[in-house]
């Protein structure tokens, strides 16, 4: 949900919409630029979520975030920034923040996953108490980023040994990763293998997307529900795992002209859950 003009905005936003659950980016997505949050803006934010009915909100950190940098500054900025999100979402009194780990730059997986998770955990050190947990999100699989595979993500999350580290799935990046979720077959052995390298104990949050992509293409570019390789049948399939529906669902789905999910998308998904 936009949040343009303060983050309660995001509330209204999302109730034209028909939403039960919110994303947002607090601060521009390419920009280390901290949230000026004034204590109005919170108060007015908190009693707008305590009217709505809305069941969940969860903030997406920066896209600029590298935690397998070689280069000290942006490390040091990566974890700052997620330090940062993560007492937003203290104050807001949201369910999480999802992040991207960041990038190997073609050193491999295995060089960097020490600091990747050391970084974690000094996160969460540096983090005020709360609900909010950090969620690793699975990437597409391209130049070189970590977390490609469910068992990198898997190691990502044992390495940083902590309750408040959960993983958020993407389906158009599972998809873009090799893992066919468009008929029973496939997603059985793909939530089988999430079962088995992560645990389903660690999701956190589901992006629910369908790919303008091919499978196995590692590239990340969303499609509508219904209009992408996945389709409608792949949807209806993994809603219809009872251990995919006990956490809530995000569409980050380009929507009509490009301007985010609509009513029409949150509707499609809902019916394909048999809501």
């Amino acid at each position: 949900m936009a949040a343009r003009g303060g983050i309660h905005t995001a509330v209204d936003n999302a109730l034209a919409i028909g939403a039960e659950v919110i994303q947002t980016h607090p601060t521009p997505a390419q920009m280390w630029r901290p949230l000026r949050l004034e204590d109005a803006e919170r108060e007015l934010y908190l009693a707008k979520y305590a009217a709505s009915g809305l069941r969940g909100h969860y903030l997406h950190a920066v896209y600029l975030i590298n935690l397998a940098s070689p280069k000290e500054a942006l490390l040091h900025s990566s974890v700052t920034s997620l330090v940062h999100y993560m007492e937003v979402a203290a104050s807001l009194d949201a369910d999480g923040v999802v992040f991207h780990p960041g990038s190997h730059l073609g050193a491999g997986f295995d060089s960097v996953l020490a600091q990747v998770a050391a970084a974690i955990r000094e996160v969460i050190d540096r983090s005020p108490p709360g609900r909010a947990r950090l969620l690793v999100e699975n990437s597409a699989g391209s130049g070189g980023c970590v977390g490609r595979s469910f068992e990198e993500v898997a190691r990502i999350v044992e390495a940083a040994a902590s309750d408040r580290v959960g993983v958020c799935l993407d389906t158009q990046h599972a998809f873009a990763s090799g893992y066919d979720v468009r008929d029973p077959s496939g997603v059985a052995r793909t939530l089988d293998d999430f079962s088995r390298l992560i645990g389903f104990q660690r999701l956190g949050l589901v992006h629910a997307n369908d790919s303008a992509r091919a499978l196995g293409s590692n590239a990340d570019r969303h499609a509508n529900i219904g209009e992408g390789e996945i389709g409608e049948d792949g949807f209806r399939i993994l809603l219809g795992d009872p251990r995919m529906r006990r956490v809530p669902w995000v569409l980050e789905v380009p929507g009509p002209e490009r301007k985010g999910p609509d009513r029409e998308q949150v509707s499609l998904l809902r019916r394909l859950a048999g809501a």
